[in-house]
């Protein structure tokens, strides 16, 4: 009986350890970077629990590609060109503040 306590109280705080980890990973540790960013000056869009901004980087590569397909390729900008989501959010949330 009691080895059966025992190994019952061990899943259970393995469980709530394995939860913490988990909300540590993907809530605060996120959210103190995000306000380290702000405190620079830095601001950007705001990022789902577990995917992050990935359908919005998929979305604007997608419209980048589209565009460009009917246009000459322009090399002197490549990183506009390479990472079109960092053009975009600059034009949405601003340069950064110094």
């Amino acid at each position: 009986m009691e080895l059966v306590l025992l190994i019952s109280l061990a899943v259970v705080i393995t469980f709530l350890g394995l939860l913490e980890l988990l909300y540590s990973g993907l809530v605060l540790k996120p959210e103190r970077l995000r306000s380290v960013l702000r405190k620079q000056g830095i601001r950007g869009p705001s990022p789902s629990l577990l995917l992050g901004n990935i359908s919005e980087i998929r979305k604007s590569q997608s419209t980048t590609v589209k565009a460009s397909t009917n246009e000459p390729p322009v090399f002197h900008n490549c990183a506009a060109t390479l990472f079109p989501f960092f053009e975009q959010w600059r034009k949405q949330y601003g340069t950064i503040a110094k």
